[in-house]
């Protein structure tokens, strides 16, 4: 059971990709095998494995983001050169779409937290940087103010992106409240141009994957775990 950040870290590790939330796969997901009170800390001081997401990430050991089935998940990082050959396959971006301009945004400024990025979309930036040449793209493609998620989701699930830490609002007094924010960046901006190499095609990746988790989920089907892996 994961009753502290080293061991979510060694977890995750262990299996190589990691599902944070309950899926298809029974008892293959951090909120399954967190120990009773830890998910969200309701049982300690040291919050729980929903706020120890940022310091795993921060170990520049496992990727994360919404991954499976967009929701939520860590790749371990010699997993995710195989991880992003097969996605990016798998969910092209078209030219001049909602999830082409958000990722071109980012790209540009190698990290935004989600805030930063809405207000950038929307409004002016936090950062007061300008969009500059993007403005006439902006103008033609400007998402709703509730479907900039749903690209957010396809990008992460393509592994053209993924959350690179979490921001948090302090008391005068230091003291932490609220919700993280996410901060989105690219696996090339945070792990470098490497990362996106991998010596087989799309197919071969994904072969490769389900056979690494297969290894460490022996009783489930392949098919199984293919359905997770899509």
């Amino acid at each position: 059971m994961i009753a502290s950040r080293e061991q979510l870290e060694k977890t995750a590790l262990h299996y190589g990709m990691l599902p944070f939330f309950a899926n298809r796969i029974a008892g293959f997901s951090v909120e399954e095998m967190a120990a009773p009170g830890m998910l969200f800390g309701e049982e300690c001081d040291d919050y729980g494995c929903w706020d120890w997401k940022g310091p795993v990430i921060r170990e520049m050991k496992l990727a994360y983001g919404k991954f499976f089935r967009r929701k939520a998940g860590f790749v371990a990082l010699d997993l995710l050169p195989d991880f992003i050959n097969y996605r990016r396959a798998a969910y092209p971006i078209e030219p001049d779409s909602q999830e082409a301009l958000i990722l071109d945004i980012i790209r540009r400024h190698e990290a935004l937290s989600s805030t930063e990025l809405k207000r950038m979309i929307f409004g002016a930036s936090t950062r007061k940087r300008q969009v500059g040449e993007l403005a006439d793209i902006l103008d033609r493609t400007k998402p709703k103010r509730h479907s900039l998620e749903g690209p957010l989701q396809r990008l992460q699930m393509g592994g053209y992106v993924v959350i690179a830490d979490f921001e948090y609002k302090y008391t005068a007094a230091g003291e932490r409240y609220g919700f993280g924010v996410a901060l989105y960046t690219t696996p090339e901006a945070i792990y470098g141009k490497s990362i996106v190499c991998a010596d087989r095609t799309p197919l071969q990746s994904l072969a490769f994957l389900i056979k690494k988790m297969s290894e460490n989920l022996p009783d489930v089907s392949l098919g199984e775990i293919h359905q997770i892996l899509k």
